[in-house]
């Protein structure tokens, strides 16, 4: 008995962990995020935070390159890791490295060289003439973090196969040097121009230790180490298509949060979209339980129906079946159960939080990002069911679903539910559309798998998409029988 205790304590602690490391090396705009708005806010007013969340979807567009490279790579490496063929892993990582490096010096070109033209579309020019100077000395030295960003993220990405002490000294470098240059630049001359130029230094620090540790001291032991240039499209296919779907989430959100600023800027004012930058700076902090949370279920879930697939005879199918079940049932109980603490924390917090960025000076801004807040905490228990069942559609292979309901619930429902509301309510009615839009998330899952199951979802066990749990297991069956 002791010895079944001491096991279950091991994997418990090492699915911890794995979750902890996963949220680290996918953290880091996120935290990059949180730094930036709580000083930019702070010392810079709420012009200064309406001027970074103007600036917003331009990172956003770039983000969404990054994310389809690492991401892609990322997943088609670790298949490489995993089945032990070391030279497809160094093809695939360097022709990563090669072409994620080649595109953000094409981005960085592209848009200093358009530079007005992007600051007329992201609205930089709709509102006051600080607004316009903020977010034109915010965009240009943005510039300069992203080549270093895309090394930077794709390192991470290999340090968490099996380096992860350099993966945390790595995060460490990162967000000590951005944390410190903003202090400094606090005390002496609180600018946008000297705030950003943190994040140049910060990541150009963080990638100077990863050439320094990786790249040249340990270069033929670290599996993150850049050895060759490789420019070959066979090498990159793959990553491409894998990586697409981080693509659309991204571009996704840049969509979203461009729609948003003009709306904003020309219906309401720019305290509003101040208001919009604070709040997604403290939505950053559910955000990272969410990615833990998804990374869990995504592993868990996936074990499971690995086993049902691969089943050698009914009865092994119906006791894994069963054991999916239990698991799917034990995954969701403990995230609504998480997901109503952290909306209850949110919900009172939610003006405290505020006033760490927000002065209370502007109070348009500061009941902007509280009812932001707000909104957030009644839609975060839907928002965690939504993530979930995604995850679940992925690992089953129903894409279609997946894809339909991201859709759904990145951009369609809530910007049409903010618009809506927006134009009937007001600042209030726009603010809660986040909420809304998170609930009309949960009623369209409803309708999938009622639709997929025959009958309205009671039990998770309906959720479970058995037409694609067939279809993933006959083509398993297919790639075993041609072995």
């Amino acid at each position: 008995m002791s010895s079944l205790k001491s096991g279950n304590e091991h994997t418990w602690l090492s699915e911890a962990k794995t979750v902890l490391f996963a949220m680290i090396a996918e953290m880091d705009l996120v935290v990059k995020n949180l730094i930036n708005i709580f000083f930019v806010s702070r010392f810079l007013g709420a012009e200064g935070a309406a001027a970074y969340e103007v600036v917003m979807p331009c990172i956003m567009l770039v983000s969404a390159f990054v994310a389809l490279g690492y991401n892609g790579v990322q997943a088609v490496c670790a298949k490489d890791y995993g089945a032990g063929d070391l030279a497809a892993f160094e093809r695939h990582k360097n022709a990563g490295y090669t072409w994620l490096i080649t595109v953000m010096t094409a981005f960085t070109f592209l848009l200093t060289l358009f530079k007005e033209p992007m600051l007329d579309l992201l609205g930089a020019n709709d509102g006051s003439t600080a607004l316009a100077l903020l977010s034109s000395d915010c965009y240009s030295i943005f510039l300069f973090c992203f080549i270093p960003q895309g090394i930077f993220s794709l390192a991470v990405c290999f340090m968490y196969l099996e380096e992860r002490r350099q993966l945390l000294i790595t995060n460490f470098v990162l967000y000590g040097c951005i944390l410190a240059g903003n202090i400094v630049v606090t005390v002496s001359w609180p600018s946008m121009t000297g705030y950003m130029l943190m994040n140049v230094i910060g990541i150009t620090a963080a990638d100077l230790y990863i050439i320094l540790s990786c790249f040249i001291i340990r270069r033929k032991r670290s599996k993150a180490a850049f050895t060759a240039w490789n420019m070959r499209l066979a090498d990159i296919r793959e990553s491409f298509f894998t990586g697409l779907p981080d693509f659309m989430e991204y571009g996704f959100v840049g969509v979203l949060y461009l729609v948003e600023n003009l709306y904003l800027l020309t219906r309401f004012s720019e305290s509003v979209v101040a208001g919009v930058g604070v709040f997604e700076a403290i939505d950053n902090l559910p955000e990272v339980i969410c990615v833990g949370f998804s990374f869990l279920v995504t592993a868990m879930l996936g074990t499971r129906v690995g086993k049902v697939c691969g089943a050698p005879s009914d009865r092994d199918r119906d006791a894994a079946m069963e054991e999916l079940g239990k698991t799917a049932r034990r995954i969701t109980k403990g995230g609504i159960v998480g997901s109503l603490f952290v909306a209850a924390a949110l919900l009172l917090l939610a003006r405290p939080f505020t006033g760490l960025f927000l002065s209370p000076g502007d109070a348009v801004a500061t009941q902007s990002a509280i009812l932001l807040t707000v909104s957030c905490a009644i839609g975060f228990v839907f928002y965690m069911l939504n993530s979930e069942l995604v995850c679940y559609y992925k690992v089953v292979g129903a894409y279609i679903p997946a894809h339909v309901l991201f859709l759904a619930e990145a951009l369609l429902f809530p910007l049409g539910f903010k618009l809506m509301l927006g134009e009937l309510f007001g600042v209030t009615g726009f603010c809660l559309g986040g909420a809304a839009g998170e609930i009309a998330a949960f009623l369209l899952n409803l309708c999938i798998a009622w639709r997929m199951a025959g009958r309205f979802p009671r039990r998770i066990s309906d959720f479970r998409m058995e037409k694609y749990l067939h279809r993933t297991a006959q083509r398993l069956a297919k790639s075993e029988v041609e072995i």
